[in-house]
């Protein structure tokens, strides 16, 4: 339960950083509606994360989560702003650097390892 509650937080600290990200590059309009998405689309990622049972090494079990869920908000970002640039990137790059980051403090800095990685020990 501790490993879900952290990686959902470091999740929320990746949507605030996504969030504020976005809106001062002007590529996200502030409005409560995109925030709380933002928020909500990196909380389920930190929860994915958290509750994930893949047999993958920390780091690889994040970017695979972070592909996974972070590609809904990419859909989003699709959808609003069309084929570009930036619905790409974040499929691609961002949401991988943001599950992998999940996944290092929630494993490493916090020592909270997955359960399939505690059962191979």
């Amino acid at each position: 339960m501790k490993r879900i509650l952290i990686s959902v937080l470091f999740g929320l600290v990746a949507g605030v950083l996504c969030a504020a990200a976005g809106i001062h590059g002007g590529f996200l309009k502030f409005t409560a509606v995109n925030v709380v998405w933002v928020l909500l689309n990196r909380a389920v990622m930190g929860f994915a994360v958290g509750t994930s049972g893949l047999k993958l090494h920390w780091a690889w079990n994040g970017i695979v989560m972070g592909l996974a869920v972070g590609s809904i908000f990419s859909y989003f970002l699709f959808m609003n702003m069309g084929l570009g640039t930036l619905p790409v990137v974040n499929l691609l790059i961002g949401n991988p650097i943001f599950g992998l980051m999940i996944e290092f403090f929630t494993t490493v800095v916090f020592k909270q390892p997955a359960l399939a990685a505690v059962g191979r020990k």
